[in-house]
């Protein structure tokens, strides 16, 4: 993904009362440990797209639309089906999302140790995953099992080739040592791609997180001017540090308005949201139907716009669920329950699955098929895998996690006189809020 943004930069990176009546968004439905299941089946869907995304990098350039030297008008980037694909808006949602989960078990009890506690395991709740991802990889390196450079040939993906850039020289040497560093360290402090391209999200995820629990401690016991003047600062100065990390304070300032009972939407609202919340997901470049966003700075170095109207996007997108029955059930199914609890490994182990059994198959597959049919196979034999894969390591994810939090309890304990003071306003936090807020200290929103 790191290579993304350059590829992009070269290409260029409620229930409803009735009418006359106003209405907060709807509760989101929680599951048996109170988990947010609308917006886990929405960070599960966002992972799908992640791994769509990467696939047309790599399998199917000349149809994105961006990808030089492919024809641009002969891609899909400029019309609203580009949204399935949208990979980096993926990543805005993810963002998005975690600024809007992190902070809840805060808002619902007030007890600084929640925000203490949430802050001190964010590493530890990202990087047992992450440092299985880079042994993962490494391994797949030391036995030769990966296939993309000769697939990138043929696929004409240099993106492919490399190794989502990671290996643009075709000299990568892999070190066990430096794979767990990277997983552990590395991707945190600097961008990483090495052994797992899609680390380059990680830093800005924890960045992001402990930038929302400070900003929540402020602004929860502000009056709400003082808090929407903090908001805002904190977006501005995101500009000038780290563009991306504006996602997190538009999640956090959704979340703050709709536990302060601030959120009062009318009958058409959700849909509406929905609707231009997918318009605006499917953005990437100031083409096409988009093409009125020209006026957007978009310069190769920081692609602000894409940022700007994918956070846009997200935040309509998440208003809209939130306040929509019907889109609620559908993303709290079975199916979305199950995406959204595979979605951090699918996000960290899909890349090396293409880049070896999706390369193996495809290229295994073109010796004797049409090249339309051999992407099929490769396309087939992969979901099942990933989520074989994923499944086991979300088992693996659900057992470290318990750890960290049996230990996180334990180590931070503060008085009562000292933990809690209760927040202006306690008695209106939003149902949904209250009913949710227990597992959202452990929900992760990581992006792709």
């Amino acid at each position: 993904m790191y290579h993304d943004r350059l590829l992009l930069a070269a290409g260029s990176s409620c229930r409803a009362g009735p009418p006359e009546r106003a209405a907060s968004p709807s509760p989101p439905a929680t599951g048996s440990g109170g988990k947010l299941v609308e917006l886990d089946g929405l960070r599960g869907v966002a992972a799908v797209i992640v791994v769509a995304w990467h696939f047309a990098l790599g399998f199917t350039p000349q149809r994105i639309g961006i990808v030089p030297p492919f024809d641009p008008h002969a891609g899909i980037v400029g019309s609203p089906a580009f949204a399935l694909l949208d990979g980096p808006g993926a990543v805005m949602l993810f963002f998005v999302l975690s600024g809007y989960v992190l902070p809840l078990a805060y808002f619902r009890s007030g007890r600084i140790e929640v925000v203490l506690r949430a802050a001190a395991k964010r590493w530890f709740r990202l990087v047992g995953l992450m440092v299985l991802a880079a042994i993962g990889s490494y391994l797949l390196f030391h036995f030769g099992l990966y296939h993309y450079r000769r697939a990138g040939e043929l696929t004409q993906s240099n993106w492919l080739a490399t190794f989502g850039g990671g290996d643009a020289g075709g000299q990568l040497h892999p070190s066990l040592l430096r794979a767990v560093l990277e997983g552990s360290v590395f991707a945190f402090v600097r961008p990483a791609d090495m052994y797992d391209p899609v680390f380059w999200t990680m830093r800005d995820e924890l960045l992001g997180s402990l930038l929302t629990f400070a900003l929540g401690l402020v602004i929860w016991r502000s009056r709400p001017r003082a808090g929407a003047v903090a908001l805002l600062l904190a977006a501005l100065a995101t500009q000038w540090v780290e563009p991306r990390l504006v996602a997190f304070v538009a999640g956090l300032a959704l979340s703050w308005a709709n536990a302060r009972g601030m959120l009062a939407l009318p009958r058409w609202a959700p849909p509406a949201c929905l609707g231009v919340g997918l318009l605006l997901f499917g953005y990437i470049e100031p083409r096409g139907l988009y093409a009125w966003l020209g006026f957007l700075p978009h310069a190769s170095d920081c692609r602000y716009d894409q940022i700007w109207v994918q956070t846009l996007g997200s935040v309509l997108l998440i208003v809209g669920l939130l306040g929509s029955e019907r889109a609620g059930r559908v993303l709290a199914s079975s199916v979305g329950r199950l995406l959204g609890r595979l979605s951090f490994p699918v996000y960290l182990f899909h890349f090396p699955l293409l880049c070896s059994l999706s390369c193996w198959l495809f290229l295994a597959a073109s010796a004797s098929l049409p090249h339309a049919m051999a992407l099929a196979v490769a396309a087939v034999g992969t979901v099942p895998a990933l989520l074989a894969v994923a499944y086991a390591f979300a088992r693996v994810d659900e057992l470290w996690l318990r750890q960290v939090n049996r230990v996180a309890r334990k180590v931070i304990v503060l008085p009562d006189g000292q933990a809690s003071g209760q927040p202006w306003g306690r008695q209106r936090i939003a149902d949904g809020v209250s009913g949710a807020a227990s597992a959202a200290r452990d929900t992760t929103a990581v992006a792709p």
